[in-house]
């Protein structure tokens, strides 16, 4: 990244930091915003932004991004309130989940023949993580019910991991049969047993150490939440020293740390790592905005539209319907839930993951995959955002007095 573009992007988030409150009062996701801008600002508009001759800023940038996002929700979890919200919560993830990869592998292989099973796999679990984050209007929204707003905050958090455990096991199938001395279940022990213990073990560690901290008084509250920031990137480092996963690592060490800060008698503070995460994600989509969507679009094939609608809104509705089956959810609520799912940091860099790691026939398909799915999802789910939340709070009509 050249200093010209570090300073361009540098005015963008000021800019936007100028008009943030009015973006969030129309409900539009700010990376919808961004990915605007770098389409003006990129190389097919005003020429403004350098990425470079190769991908490894957007990687760094995005994997840095994810990183402290992925650290952020699971520090914020309430693990109690998933298993006591079984109606909801504990569905979505157990059933939910796994179930919309599943429809997302077949419905790869029914649009997709020539592609091998294993990349269909990897390309269910790219497209599948949510980021309701995104447009944070509708977890700040009091017509939206509490349990519903629980429920996507909690399911995003988790989908990264789920949807990872799935990719690194097509990967580990695929290095199977491409290398002889691999060993799928040896690659799986390694990327992610491994990587949960030593995200469990730092992330422990650093909770507890900045815990006692700060109730001795030996830290301020800004250094405890810078601290709290260098944890989750020693976490993904460490678990990728180690030839294992570092964003299992972070996502583990965010549980663990949050459970260690609490029983050292300190409440973890995620601000400053929340705005980073923020300002690196909305970088990433600046860039994501100049460099790929345009050229994903470009000769993009009804097939990958049709991927991405279906995948978007039919399966996941579907996979959430029927999670929530013989529940007490009413189906307006469902409805909702399967809708929003806005696609995200997560599928970037799944993305990317999949095209360093994997021997991929078809990469110009999933880059087209994911530049569509991801500009299709911030549009769309932008703009039914607001309509969404009238609708879903609109008493219905059986329900009214005559």
């Amino acid at each position: 990244m050249t200093t010209n573009t570090a300073f361009v992007l540098t005015l963008l988030v000021l800019c936007y930091a100028v008009v943030s409150g009015l973006v969030k009062q129309w409900y539009l996701a700010p990376a919808l915003i961004f990915v605007l801008c770098g389409m003006a600002l990129g190389p097919f508009g005003l020429d403004l932004l350098e990425g470079g001759t190769n991908t490894s800023t957007f990687t760094v940038l995005a994997q840095l991004a994810l990183t402290v996002i992925l650290f952020n929700q699971a520090a914020e979890l309430d693990l109690s309130a998933v298993v006591g919200r079984r109606e909801v919560t504990f569905r979505l993830l157990v059933i939910g989940i796994p179930l919309a990869i599943a429809l997302g592998v077949g419905t790869a292989l029914l649009l997709f023949p020539v592609m091998p099973l294993w990349e269909a796999v990897c390309l269910a679990a790219i497209v599948a993580p949510t980021e309701v984050a995104l447009i944070d209007a509708l977890l700040d929204d009091d017509r939206v019910p509490e349990r519903i707003r629980h429920a996507l905050s909690t399911e995003s958090g988790f989908y990264d991991g789920f949807a990872l455990a799935a990719l690194l096991a097509a990967v580990a199938f695929a290095s199977e049969r491409n290398e002889s001395d691999v060993h799928w279940g040896y690659f799986l022990v390694r990327t992610e047993l491994v990587s949960v213990a030593v995200g469990l073990a730092i992330g422990a560690a650093g909770g507890w150490v900045i815990g006692r901290s700060r109730q001795r008084g030996w830290m301020s509250d800004i250094w405890a939440q810078l601290a709290t920031l260098a944890v989750a990137l020693v976490c993904f480092q460490i678990g990728e020293m180690l030839h294992g996963s570092g964003f299992v690592a972070a996502f583990a060490g965010g549980l663990a740390f949050a459970y260690a800060a609490r029983r050292a008698g300190s409440r973890p503070e995620t601000n400053v790592s929340d705005a980073a995460g923020q300002l690196l994600e909305l970088t990433v989509f600046a860039l994501f905005g100049g460099y790929a969507v345009i050229v994903g679009w470009s000769d993009v094939s009804w097939r990958v539209v049709v991927f991405a609608i279906v995948v978007l809104f039919g399966v996941r509705l579907v996979a959430v319907c029927l999670a929530l089956l013989r529940s007490d959810v009413p189906v307006r609520e469902r409805v909702f839930i399967g809708w929003f799912g806005p696609r995200g940091i997560g599928t970037l860099v799944l993305g990317l993951l999949v095209l360093e790691r994997g021997s991929i026939e078809q990469e110009s398909l999933i880059v087209q995959v994911v530049a569509v799915t991801v500009s299709l999802s911030l549009l769309l789910h932008s703009v039914s955002a607001w309509p969404g939340i009238k609708w879903l709070a609109t008493p219905d009509r059986a329900s009214r007095p005559a």
